[in-house]
């Protein structure tokens, strides 16, 4: 079993970033996690950038699309 995993993320204010995260259960990461999304003149912690895991490409990273922003992290 994998204790951590490739991501990749598609779409909102971090596309393209990639990094490295746990995986939780059975070699899955996390389903869902928010970046904070600071812009300017507003609460550097409000709103939050959401990814939802979406896919596995062939070369074991794993895809997570933006899912929108929301004022609290999941």
């Amino acid at each position: 079993m994998e204790q951590h995993v490739r991501a990749e993320l598609i779409g909102g204010p971090e596309d393209g970033r990639s990094f490295i995260i746990p995986a939780v259960d059975a070699d899955l990461p996390m389903g869902e996690f928010a970046f904070p999304s600071p812009r300017d003149g507003e609460d550097p912690c409000s709103p939050y950038a959401c990814y939802n895991r979406r896919d596995q490409r062939a070369d074991g990273v794993w895809r997570y699309q933006y899912a929108g922003e929301q004022n609290v992290a999941p």
